[in-house]
């Protein structure tokens, strides 16, 4: 399952729409409507994200709607009917307070839904509307497409280097053509062009909650595939604590077995097979070698065989 990120100016400017202005009188267009709904497909949810100090969040104070959440969720309505789909939207609340590590080189914006939704960011794509989405993309190794919206590519970047290199479209629907001929490629490869980064830990990413976004989901797929994600790594954990009791149980059987075969070599004589059976005939050290050996490849051959056979619920279904 992979993701594609959409920056909700980017959406209201490709609609000719005032962030500035209520919600209330927002209406996507046509255009915008159809290149949302190109972005969804069975192998691909699709997230709203932006940022609480919007000019969006500043009109809709004024209005008596102070959450942006709210704001954004008059989009999804629309999307849906022109046959769209918007599975979460993805908030930051800071203010551009310091604290925030939702953008730039912490890019918990985009990896927090890849955590939860088990979702490959290399194969991710982020549809931006200024250079701070290049910065976050290309932190989490996700691909960036800026939509200029009517503006220059001065007035996105201005004579920033770090950003350039990425795909530029004049309006969504062209930054949909993008992501096609990217998928195209991708496909003719068999892999994202761009290396996979590796995410932080959920453990470590959760421990700055107060930094992190806001996730809103806002489809069944969405909710569906999360649930069977979390369930999934309940099943992981709920195994590897088993399987650490079992090697702690089957090495302290072994230890015991071990000096009890000690005790009974010194006090009690064996027949002549148990000497060929324990191999007796071959130097100590090599000896424990051999049997070293032989339980690191029953240990590997375990392994495999239970990779195999929970490959089912590790992996969820793209559906």
């Amino acid at each position: 399952m992979r993701a594609v990120f959409i920056h909700d100016q980017a959406i209201l400017r490709d609609s000719h729409i005032d962030a500035e202005s209520p919600s209330s009188t927002w209406h996507l267009m046509p255009a915008t409507l159809e290149a949302v709904r190109m972005l969804g497909s069975s192998e691909a949810l699709v997230f709203i994200y932006g940022s609480q100090d919007s000019g969006a969040d500043r009109a809709n104070e004024e209005s008596g709607e102070a959450d942006h959440g709210r704001a954004l969720s008059v989009l999804v309505p629309q999307i849906e009917a022109g046959g769209g789909r918007v599975d979460g939207l993805i908030l930051c609340p800071h203010h551009g307070d310091s604290a925030c590590r939702c953008w730039g080189e912490f890019p918990s914006l985009l990896w927090l839904p890849a955590l939860q939704f088990d979702l490959p960011l290399d194969q991710c794509y982020v549809v931006g509307d200024r250079e701070r989405d290049v910065i976050t993309a290309r932190a989490a190794g996700a691909w960036p497409v800026i939509v200029l919206g009517g503006r220059s590519i001065g007035e996105v970047f201005g004579n920033r280097p770090e950003c350039k290199g990425s795909p530029i479209a004049p309006d969504l629907t062209t930054a949909v053509d993008y992501i096609g001929v990217e998928e195209d490629i991708t496909r003719q490869l068999g892999h994202a062009r761009q290396p996979a980064l590796v995410l932080p830990a959920e453990e470590k990413l959760l421990e700055a909650r107060d930094a992190l976004p806001r996730l809103i989901i806002t489809s069944d797929k969405a909710e569906s595939l999360r649930t069977r994600v979390l369930n999934t790594r309940a099943k992981l954990r709920d195994t590897l604590r088993w399987l650490t009791f079992l090697a702690l149980g089957a090495l302290g059987v072994s230890l015991g077995i071990a000096y009890l075969l000690t005790h009974l070599y010194r006090v009690a004589p064996f027949p002549r097979f148990v000497y060929y059976l324990t191999l007796q005939f071959i130097p100590r050290a090599l000896r424990g070698a051999l049997f070293i050996a032989f339980g690191i490849g029953v240990v590997i051959l375990a392994v495999r065989s239970f990779l195999r056979s929970t490959n089912v619920w590790l992996r969820p279904p793209l559906g």
